[in-house]
């Protein structure tokens, strides 16, 4: 799986966990409902701005996400991280 499918299932998880429907993550995060449907879903190509308020408003450590990321054999990210 690649990073936005991942992310997206981190969300979803954190979100529900929460106890906040989409609606309400939405609003936290200063973005739209469809567009938090598309991330949970990994059918959008993510802004860093994004991530970081999603982040943010999951209680989200930012290392976490390095576990859903590719790395080559020199440890460098992979393109799916930077989309």
């Amino acid at each position: 799986m690649d990073f936005l499918k991942n992310f997206g299932a981190l969300v979803n998880t954190k979100r529900t966990a929460l106890g906040y429907t989409q609606e309400m993550l939405a609003e936290k995060a200063d973005t739209c409902l469809r567009h938090v449907a598309n991330v949970e879903a990994g059918n959008c190509d993510l802004r860093l701005s994004l991530v970081l308020r999603l982040a943010a408003c999951l209680d989200i450590d930012l290392n976490e996400l390095k576990q859903y990321a590719s790395c080559d054999q020199n440890g460098n990210y992979t393109k799916d991280l930077l989309k």
